[in-house]
């Protein structure tokens, strides 16, 4: 008995623990959005929370660490998206065009936001610890992929890892143009790169 109320005890804390995990980094991507990264402070997004400012490092040892797994969560959203739009009927074209214009519109009305994914592409050049998530987010692409080649929506002329690559390539250096330039219309440049990426696909399907 004793060992099933520490249990239930164990778990308890681990559920509260998440919660304020979660309510920390839904707190700080508010924040970003409206103020911008640098001009938030931690306390602000401990207050936003509704936590003790104390209890903040208990699970981000830095502001780094926040950024980092507030990558990590996107990371995990744009893989349940991917994977979804595989079980999706629709055809290829419309799946994708939907998928690349979604992303532009929801950063391009976010425009304080631009510091933060300019932050999150930094910590990953600088060997931050995104290898996982970026293994994860390959793997949910190559699958998209090799279910339009199933379906015969994408042609086989080429291997479907290299089409992934450029699927996934396109996306980054899209955002990545966007966060390191304001001038930079990333709904077009998103628009145009999935309708190369269709032209690339069809290419030579048999």
């Amino acid at each position: 008995m004793a060992q099933v109320a520490e249990a239930r005890t164990t778990n308890r804390f681990e559920r509260r623990r998440q919660r304020s995990r979660t309510s920390l980094l839904d707190a700080a991507i508010e924040l970003f959005q409206e103020n911008g990264l640098r001009e938030t402070k931690l306390e602000e997004i401990c207050e936003r929370a509704d936590i003790a400012p104390r209890t903040f490092f208990n699970h981000f040892e830095t502001r780094e660490h926040l950024y980092q797994a507030i990558a990590g969560q996107r990371v995990e959203q744009f893989v349940e998206r991917f994977d979804a739009l595989r079980t999706d009927p629709r055809p290829l074209g419309r799946r994708l065009s939907e998928l690349f214009a979604a992303v532009g519109a929801h950063l391009a009305a976010r425009p304080l936001y631009r510091e933060l994914v300019g932050e999150m592409f930094h910590l990953r050049d600088d060997g931050g610890s995104e290898d996982g998530h970026s293994r994860l987010l390959r793997q949910a692409t190559l699958r998209f992929v090799r279910d339009g080649v199933k379906r015969g929506e994408i042609a086989r002329r080429h291997r479907p890892e290299a089409l992934a690559d450029l699927l996934l390539g396109a996306l980054t250096i899209a955002v990545s143009n966007w966060s390191a330039d304001a001038g930079y219309d990333l709904e077009r440049g998103l628009a145009e790169a999935a309708r190369a990426l269709l032209d690339l696909f069809a290419s030579g399907r048999s």
